[in-house]
């Protein structure tokens, strides 16, 4: 048997005893004080990381692809 295994099993049992106890009277508080909204509003379902303009892409293709292609090769070429 380990050394003082009654002792840390003790030890176990109260601190969970006690979290049990302390969730029962503060749960229902916790619980009431972050709600989640229950409709959707229009502003939520507009994405903040969408930057691209119509006039940037044409049909699924950059307009300026050879400017894109040189800056590319610019900056690969030490």
């Amino acid at each position: 048997m380990f050394r003082f295994q009654l002792e840390v099993a003790i030890a176990l049992v109260a601190s969970a005893f006690s979290s049990l106890v302390i969730r029962y009277f503060n749960g229902k508080k916790a619980e009431s004080t972050i709600q989640l909204p229950v409709h959707v509003e229009d502003d939520t379902l507009h994405d903040p990381f969408d930057v691209t303009r119509p006039e940037d892409v044409v049909h699924g293709y950059p307009i300026d692809a050879e400017g894109f292609w040189t800056s590319v090769r610019v900056s690969i070429v030490p």
